[in-house]
C-alpha cells in the first residue's frame, strides 16, 4: 500500500470500547429481552391484525407487512434513515440511496462485480484459517469473536475488496467504527460520530492509494476492486465508494451472526447436537444457521420513513412517519413460520428476513452465506461444549469464549 505510516494521532480512538451500556442498553442486547419483544409485539398486532401507531412511529410486526414495506420502496424511503450519515463518512452508497439513476447504476456496477468475482479462493482461505485458529487454540477455550470469526471476515474482505490497512487490528477497527455510525448511531451520539469520521479519512486513503497503486501499473487485478476499475460503469470514487459501503458492513455482520448462532447453540444441546449431524450438508447447515438466528438476528428491525400518505394493511401512514419493521417478529409469524418456538430447517429459505428484502438487500450476503456457514461447520467439526457469555464493545459482540467437546487428535 501507498500513503505514509498513520502516527498514534491518526489511529487514536478509534477502537470502540467495551463499556457499560446501562439496564436499557444491556436488555438490547439480551438474547431473552428481544425474543420476549418479539413474541410480544406479535401477539400485540395479532389482536387486531394491523400494525401498531405510536405517534409518528408505526411498529410493523406480520411476515405479509414487513415484506410489503419492503417491497414497496417508492413508498418506504431508506435514504432519509441512511443517507446522511453514510454520506457523511463514505460518500453515497446504495444502502443510503431510493430508486433512481444513480442508484440503478451503482447497484449494476456492484452486482457486476460481484458476479465475475470467483468465490472459491474465499472459501478456501475461509476454511484453511478457521482449521487454523481451532487447531491452535487450547481446550479451554477460543474467543469465537476476536480470535475466529472477525479477523477471518476481515481477510475475506481484504481478498475479496482489494484493500487492506497497514495493522490487522486497525483495519477492523476502521471498519467497526464506521458501521456503528453509518448504521447504529440512530441518536446521533457525537462521539460515536467522531469516532467514525476519524476512521473514515483512514479509510478514504486506503482505497485511493490502490485505485492509484492499480490505475499506474495497469494491473486492475481480479478481485471486486478489479472488475470495477475493468468494468467502467462508475468512475475511481464510485469504486471506493462502492467497496467502502461493502467493507463496513461485511466484518461484523458475519462476526456478529457467528457469535449470536455460537450462543444460541451453547444454550440448546438438542440444536447443537442436530446441527452438529449435518454438518457437512453445506445446503442444509445454512438453514439451520438461518433458524439459530431467528432466535436471536444480528439485526432484528429495518427502518424506513412513509413518502406519502398511505395505509399498511389498515392502519394509516402519515407521510414523515417512521416505519419501523420488526423483521425479528415477522419471523414469529405462524403463518409462514408454523410451529414458530421449533428449529426446523426445512422452512422455505425465502421467507427469512435476516438480510433485508425488496430493493435494499444486503449487498454482501452471497459472502456472508458461505463465511458463517464454514466458520460454524468447523466449530461444530470440532465439537462444542458449552459458551460463556458474550462481552459487547458497543452494539457488538467482541469476545465469547467457547470450549470443546473433543480434544484435538
Amino acid at each position: 500500500m501507498g500513503g505514509p505510516e498513520p502516527n498514534r494521532t491518526d489511529t487514536a480512538g478509534i477502537a470502540t470500547p467495551r463499556g457499560r451500556d446501562g439496564v436499557f442498553g444491556a436488555l438490547l442486547k439480551s438474547q431473552g429481552f428481544l425474543s420476549f419483544g418479539a413474541k410480544f409485539a406479535w401477539w400485540l398486532t395479532s389482536l387486531t391484525g394491523d400494525p401498531l401507531r405510536v405517534g409518528s412511529f408505526v411498529l410493523v410486526v406480520s411476515h405479509p407487512h414487513v415484506s410489503d414495506v419492503l417491497a414497496r420502496d417508492l413508498d418506504f424511503l431508506i435514504a432519509p434513515i441512511n443517507a446522511a450519515r453514510i454520506d457523511a463518512v463514505n460518500g453515497p452508497f446504495v444502502l443510503g440511496m431510493d430508486r433512481g439513476v444513480v442508484l440503478a447504476r451503482e447497484r449494476e456496477a456492484l452486482y457486476s462485480a460481484l458476479r465475475k468475482v470467483d468465490f472459491a479462493k474465499s472459501k478456501n482461505q475461509v476454511r484453511m484459517q478457521a482449521r487454523q485458529a481451532i487447531a491452535v487454540a487450547p481446550d479451554n477455550g477460543l474467543d469465537v469473536v476476536g480470535g475466529y470469526a472477525r479477523p477471518i471476515a476481515a481477510a475475506t474482505a481484504q481478498t475479496l475488496f482489494g484493500i487492506s490497512g497497514q495493522d490487522n487490528m486497525l483495519f477492523r477497527d476502521v471498519a467497526r467504527a464506521i458501521f456503528a455510525h453509518t448504521f447504529l448511531n440512530l441518536g446521533g451520539d457525537k462521539t460515536i460520530e467522531a469516532r467514525a469520521v476519524k476512521a473514515a479519512a483512514l479509510m478514504r486513503r486506503w482505497f485511493e492509494d490502490e485505485i492509484a497503486n492499480r490505475r499506474r501499473s495497469g494491473k486492475s487485478g481480479d478481485d471486486m476492486m478489479g472488475w470495477l476499475l475493468k468494468d467502467h460503469l462508475v468512475d475511481d470514487d464510485g469504486v471506493r465508494r462502492t467497496l467502502g459501503g461493502m467493507l463496513v458492513g461485511s466484518i461484523d455482520t458475519t462476526a456478529t451472526a457467528v457469535a449470536k448462532i455460537v450462543a444460541v447453540l451453547g444454550g440448546d444441546k438438542s440444536l447443537r447436537n442436530r446441527m452438529s449431524a449435518e454438518r457437512n450438508d453445506p445446503a442444509k447447515l445454512w438453514m439451520w444457521c438461518l433458524e439459530a438466528l431467528r432466535r436471536w438476528p444480528h439485526n432484528p428491525v429495518v427502518l424506513r420513513q412513509a413518502a406519502v400518505d398511505t395505509t399498511i394493511g389498515n392502519t394509516e401512514v402519515k407521510k414523515g412517519d417512521t416505519v419501523v419493521a420488526l423483521t425479528q417478529a415477522a419471523m414469529q409469524d405462524p403463518d409462514l413460520f408454523p410451529e414458530p418456538e421449533l428449529s426446523k430447517p426445512d422452512r422455505p429459505q425465502s421467507s427469512y428476513l435476516h438480510f433485508g428484502g425488496g430493493l435494499h438487500l444486503c449487498a454482501g450476503r452471497a459472502v456472508n452465506n458461505f463465511q458463517i456457514s464454514i466458520l460454524i461447520e468447523e466449530l461444530l467439526e470440532r465439537g462444542i461444549e458449552k459458551t460463556g457469555g458474550v462481552v459487547w464493545a458497543g452494539p457488538f459482540p467482541d469476545q465469547l469464549i467457547v470450549t470443546f467437546a473433543r480434544t484435538r487428535a
